[in-house]
C-alpha cells in the first residue's frame, strides 16, 4: 500500500509542476484558450485538443495515461525510476481551480488557483497488476483511488491540502474497499474547513 500511494502522491506533485505556475484573472484582459494555439507546458509544448501523447487533456481536465507517461517523457521510467508500477494505468481528474483550462494572467500557461496554489480538488485512479511471489509473472491485480481537496494553510498534505477519501482493492493483499475516509463531504468546502477567499 505505501509504495503506490507514494507513487499516488508523487503522480500529483508531477502534475502540479507540469502546467500553469499563477492564476488571476487580470481584469479587462481576455483569456488565451488551449484552441487558441498558443499555450504551452513547463517544457514548452504547444497544448493540444484532445489528449496528448502522453494522456493529457488539459480542456477536459484529465490525465488517462501510465505512470511512465505522467512525466511527459515515454522511457519506460516513470521520473528516473523503473519497477512494475510503469505500466501501471493512471488516472487523474482535477477541477477549474486546480488547474484552468486557460491562460488569464497572460504567462502562456494554464492557470492555477491563486498565486500559484491549486485550489479546489483533485485525484487519482490507479489500476495495476504485479507480481506477488519474484516469478517474474504479474499474477496479481490492484486499483487505488483517492480524493485530494485543498483546505488552506495548515493543511496535512504538502501544508495545504487534505487526502479526504482512500479506496484500495488488492485482493491477495488483503484489502477490499473503503481504505481511509474523513467527515466532509464530497469535494466540497464546509464551515468546519476553509472557506475560498
Amino acid at each position: 500500500m505505501n509504495k503506490k500511494y507514494l507513487l499516488t502522491v508523487t503522480a500529483i506533485i508531477v502534475m502540479l509542476g507540469l502546467a500553469a505556475v499563477t492564476a488571476s484573472p487580470a481584469a479587462g484582459k481576455q483569456c488565451a484558450t488551449i484552441q487558441d494555439g498558443v499555450l504551452t507546458d513547463s517544457y514548452g509544448n504547444l497544448l493540444v485538443m484532445g489528449y496528448d501523447q502522453f494522456g493529457y487533456n488539459y480542456q477536459a481536465h484529465l490525465f488517462n495515461g501510465t505512470y511512465d507517461s505522467v512525466d511527459r517523457v515515454l522511457d519506460g521510467k516513470y521520473w528516473g525510476s523503473t519497477g512494475d508500477y510503469v505500466d501501471d494505468t493512471l488516472i487523474m481528474k482535477w477541477s477549474d481551480d486546480w488547474l484552468s483550462n486557460q491562460d488569464c494572467d497572460g504567462d502562456g500557461r494554464l492557470d492555477r488557483g491563486t498565486s500559484g496554489v491549486s485550489l479546489g480538488w483533485e485525484t487519482n485512479h490507479v489500476i495495476g497488476d504485479y507480481d506477488s511471489d519474484g516469478d517474474g509473472i504479474d499474477d496479481a491485480h490492484y486499483t487505488y483511488f483517492v480524493k485530494i481537496v485543498w483546505v488552506g494553510p495548515g493543511g496535512p498534505l504538502w501544508g495545504q491540502y487534505e487526502l479526504i477519501q482512500e479506496v484500495y482493492n488488492d485482493p491477495l493483499g488483503g484489502y477490499h474497499g473503503l481504505f481511509y475516509k474523513v467527515n466532509p463531504p464530497g469535494f466540497g468546502l464546509n464551515d468546519q474547513w476553509t472557506t475560498l477567499p
